[in-house]
């Protein structure tokens, strides 16, 4: 009897050293590690003029762009969202004040295109600084720069309007009115635009986007209303309207 009772006291005392080995699940082998979760990437932040953005890529190119227009507080909500509207540039003129569309403004025409005379918008002429690049090729080259120095942060430039094309107008999911440029993965305004005399208008109406290109005397721009979506091949260079980057 004694002998029994040894036996099975010491059998109890194996399965428990067994089970406290195994673990509390009384599986065999090893404990199942409980998986540690993959961190969620954070987003690089770009800064430029004292505004921060983040990049969006695109579903028909593959190219890479800024999330929002220059100077926007916020990727855009809705078409109207004047939080996303941002800044209204004259065409290849650099980031001094006049892009503001509260800016001061002045009859003077540049006489230099790297610098403006002031920070005010310039106004009464069809363009800004016609004198000293009429042909336009030294504000192309300006707003072509990705090194920082111009509007675009560094890595990025204006776009040329085959492809900002590509992304609205010819793209798989064409844009062909403000709701589409809404809709579209570049978030796009309709946040107006400041005519050759100072004047803004067309704030939630329509949509207007520079491009680098360069056409006559004047310089190419898409725009974007309720009812269509264009190619402006001719648009006046003292315009100031929307300016969205690409990566170089």
């Amino acid at each position: 009897m004694k002998a029994r009772k040894y036996i099975k006291q010491s059998i109890v005392a194996m399965t428990v050293v067994l089970l406290s080995a195994c673990g509390s699940s009384g599986g065999g082998g090893d404990p199942v590690p409980t998986p540690t979760p993959e961190p969620t990437p954070t987003p690089t932040v770009i800064t430029q003029n004292g505004t921060e953005y983040n990049t969006v890529t695109s579903p028909f190119t593959g190219k890479v762009w800024l999330d929002r227009n220059l100077g926007a507080a916020r990727v855009c909500i809705a078409y109207n969202d004047t939080a996303c509207y941002g800044d209204y540039y004259q065409w290849g003129r650099s980031f001094d004040g006049h892009e503001d569309s509260m800016s001061g403004t002045t009859a003077t025409l540049a006489l230099d295109v790297d610098n403006a005379g002031s920070g005010d918008f310039i106004i009464g002429s069809p363009d800004w600084a016609p004198g000293p690049d009429l042909s336009g090729a030294l504000r192309f080259a300006n707003w072509s720069k990705s090194d920082g120095s111009s509007v675009c942060p560094v890595g990025f430039r204006v776009p040329t309007v085959t492809e900002l094309k590509s992304e609205t107008i010819d793209a798989t999911a064409a844009v062909t009115n403000n709701t589409d440029a809404f809709n579209n993965f570049l978030k796009l305004p309709s946040a107006g635009g400041r005519n050759a005399a100072g004047v803004m208008g067309a704030e939630g109406v329509t949509g207007f986007m520079w491009t680098s290109t360069t056409a006559g005397v004047g310089a190419q721009a898409i725009a974007f209303s309720a009812a269509t979506a264009v190619i402006v091949p001719t648009n006046l260079r003292a315009t100031g309207i929307s300016v969205r980057c690409i990566q170089n």
